[in-house]
């Protein structure tokens, strides 16, 4: 007897550990009102909906049917405009004056990739909402000065003051309260956690004064400054509530009386983690930071960047100022002895690590330190291997990048060489690291470029690759690699394209060839000395031969009057496969860009 086998003849458990590969938006147009069972099954899925890497067609049924049917279930709601190219312009003419009406339980919001003047829009739909307390931005886009005040204060008032939290990623714009454009005694007493990327040191001051209730408050300062009287700038400021506090300064070098002076203001605060970098020696001092700082601390992670203004660094000395206060590590290059890494442990109050590759053989020596690190900055000389024994020890990094700061000026030969190399040191081998998912490059070319087969064979799950115009035509000399990039990357940025790029349409040929499954493709094309229509039209005639199944296409760079005036028009006038087709195309004046939505 033959039995004919079919989907719900499986458990839901292994239905479920099916959807994990799947997109939430493929399991809800999948499964979604099938029958009773499978609408149960999915639950989880109608409670947390994301739209990450929906397509047009996609959205536009999500935004039409599914969303309005169960929107009275979802509890969070991820809005996509990486993958998604015009997702932040489309949601909210679907659901503009209907929000708390759809999504009367809507509890968090997470928001990828927006611009300010979409957010702002979007801000202002959110309407009466009274059980959304928490938006999280992820990789905001920056934000002109002129306009930070206001896109801060939409954030904080929005919902009609009802947020309690807003999580601003460190991958996101600076937001400064700027006081020049903030209403005399201006508060948001609704605002009880916050995350924020600001400038100055001046600027943490004025949001001081916003945020009265603030319990948890995490800040990251991006620029030097010439304070020189922290009393000053931080007068009556006090800040009773804030038991937990972050700061994240390492452009700036500190010194320990501008932290004692800040910590004043934080009379409540239990729980302390700071990442700095300094040319103070008793910054680096256990003995004299417990004494002054930490005595009233609950909890206290401490990493500090040390950078001598002259005198050589004395580790043991140093170490010793710890021995009774809380275990520490020290990462220093013994021979150029100019630069430290001192942190304590565990290492987990930051999920980021930035490091230079100087100091990568005392990692060696505390390699269980960095299991918790998400994210990677590793700044290198001349060669990826360089960041293989940091790589090595974080294993769980989702993001890493890898910043090339020299030119190899003696082996010059080196940059046209990627063939691989089969005698490779036991160093330059690298663990297995799934979680990873993108790799950056910044930078020149490294020399030892053939290691990039290294990293992919690492990291079977590797989805998205960034990196410069020149590396790429470099790895497309190596056929190994191109097999690789060719199964894996599906999400690919271009940086720096040069003002008159040679051989353009023969390049634009192989990264096509190369990249058949690629659906997300980033361009940026400022330097090009003519428009980038052709460049453009060019990379879509290219991806089209290979079926390559593109959904997002973005590129920065001077348009024509045409592509300007209306994005959609120029592109079916010049290309007549979109006639009829489903897609959005915009061009954004402010940001030079070019979105393609398809």
């Amino acid at each position: 007897m033959s039995y004919i086998s079919n989907l719900e003849s499986l458990p839901d458990e292994l239905l479920l550990e099916v959807c994990k590969y799947l997109l939430c938006v493929d399991v809800l147009l999948s499964f979604d009102n099938l029958n009773i069972r499978m609408t149960y099954m999915i639950s989880d899925y109608r409670r947390h909906v994301s739209l990450h890497k929906a397509s047009y067609a996609q959205s536009y049924k999500l935004f039409t049917k599914i969303l309005p049917k169960i929107g009275t279930q979802i509890h969070t709601l991820i809005i996509d405009n990486c993958y998604s190219a015009l997702q932040a312009i489309s949601f909210p003419k679907y659901f503009q004056n209907r929000m708390s009406i759809c999504f009367p339980e809507l509890k968090k919001i997470i928001l990828v990739s927006f611009r300010p003047d979409p957010l702002l829009i979007f801000l202002k739909i959110l309407d009466n909402l009274e059980n959304l307390h928490t938006i999280d931005m992820r990789s905001l886009f920056r934000v002109p000065i002129k306009q930070q005040t206001e896109v801060l204060l939409a954030l904080l008032q929005a919902n009609n003051h009802r947020l309690t939290s807003i999580f601003i990623d460190d991958q996101s714009s600076h937001l400064n309260p700027i006081k020049k454009h903030l209403a005399n005694q201006i508060t948001c007493p609704n605002i009880i956690n916050l995350k924020i990327e600001i400038l100055t040191i001046y600027d943490l001051s004025v949001l001081f004064t916003i945020i009265p209730n603030i319990r948890s408050l995490s800040v990251s300062i991006h620029r030097k400054d010439n304070c020189d009287n922290m009393s000053r700038i931080f007068k009556s400021e006090i800040l009773q509530f804030l038991t937990h506090f972050q700061l994240k300064s390492i452009e700036r070098s500190w010194y320990l009386n501008e932290l004692r002076l800040l910590l004043e203001k934080l009379p409540s605060i239990k729980y302390l983690s700071l990442n700095l970098r300094t040319s103070d020696l008793t910054l680096t001092n256990g003995e004299l930071l417990q004494k002054y700082l930490f005595y009233k601390i609950e909890e206290f992670h401490y990493a500090i960047h040390y950078l001598p203004d002259q005198q050589s660094i004395n580790y043991i000395e140093i170490l010793n100022t710890w021995k009774n206060i809380r275990p520490i590590i020290c990462l220093n290059n013994s021979i150029q002895n100019d630069y430290m890494f001192l942190h304590t442990l565990p290492y987990s109050s930051f999920d980021y690590l930035e490091i230079s590759s100087s100091v990568a053989q005392s990692i060696l020596k505390n390699q269980n330190a960095y299991k918790n690190v998400q994210r990677l900055h590793v700044d290198c000389d001349f060669t990826l291997a360089e960041a293989f024994p940091i790589l090595s020890y974080c294993q769980r990094i989702k993001h890493s990048m890898i910043w090339l700061h020299e030119v190899d000026v003696n082996n010059p030969n080196n940059y046209n060489s990627v063939q691989d190399h089969t005698q490779e040191n036991k160093n330059d081998i690298l663990p297995k690291m799934p979680r990873l998912r993108r790799l950056t490059l910044v930078g020149f070319p490294p020399k030892d470029l053939y290691h990039m087969s290294t990293i992919l064979d690492a990291a079977p799950n590797l989805f998205r690759l960034d990196l410069n115009y020149n590396t790429l035509l470099l790895l497309l000399n190596n056929e190994s690699i191109c097999l690789l990039l060719q199964q894996r990357i599906t999400a690919l940025t271009i940086n720096n394209m040069p003002s008159c790029p040679s051989n353009a349409k023969e390049n634009i040929t192989r990264i096509a060839m190369t990249f058949l499954h690629l659906r997300h493709l980033y361009i940026d094309m400022r330097s090009l000395d003519t428009t980038i229509d052709l460049m453009v039209l060019c990379y879509f005639d290219e991806f089209l031969k290979q079926n390559a199944p593109l959904i997002s296409f973005c590129a920065d760079g001077k348009p024509s009057n045409e592509m300007k005036d209306n994005a959609e028009k120029w592109l079916i006038y010049h290309r007549n496969y979109f006639e009829g087709k489903q897609f959005a195309a915009y061009f954004n004046e402010k940001g030079s860009r070019l979105l393609i939505w398809m």
